[in-house]
């Protein structure tokens, strides 16, 4: 598992997107972007990411649906940390993300240290899954002695 925190970003808000994209780039993480919820289940598959910045409401597929979808899918990518980004600040809206799943809510514009502290989590998360994979094959090997 490499070391290096790869961050899908799902936002049908072009510029949105591809800002976020740039900002995690210069905090050293490897980036995808999808502008919607079909093209951010497809990528999501593909590009395996450790975070995941999903807008709540896009046309076509929601947040919500697309975190469903993935985690029923299995698989790499069902483990990682989903962080919804909105715009919708109501309580309603953030029950709903809650019930769904999503480890963290997040109104738009997102703050430059709030961005860095999950990211911070999300390395924390990702190294934690690394170094239960490592134990496994190495418990594994053990086994076979």
């Amino acid at each position: 598992m490499s070391s290096e925190l790869r961050v899908l970003i799902v936002d049908d808000h072009v510029d949105c997107a591809s800002s976020l994209g740039c900002l995690l780039e210069t905090m050293g993480c490897r980036t995808a972007t999808a502008f919607g919820g079909e093209m951010g289940l497809r990528m999501a598959v593909l590009f395996k990411p450790d975070l995941v910045f999903l807008d709540l409401e896009m046309p076509g597929a929601n947040g919500c649906e697309v975190l469903a979808a993935v985690r029923g899918l299995g698989g790499p990518a069902a483990d990682a940390m989903f962080v919804c980004l909105t715009g919708t600040g109501t309580a309603h809206a953030e029950e709903e993300c809650a019930a769904a799943g999503f480890d963290e809510f997040v109104r738009k514009p997102i703050a430059y240290l709030t961005l860095a502290e999950i990211v911070a989590r999300a390395r924390d998360r990702h190294r934690g899954q690394a170094s239960r994979s490592r134990g496994s094959v190495g418990e594994a090997a053990n086994l076979g002695a």
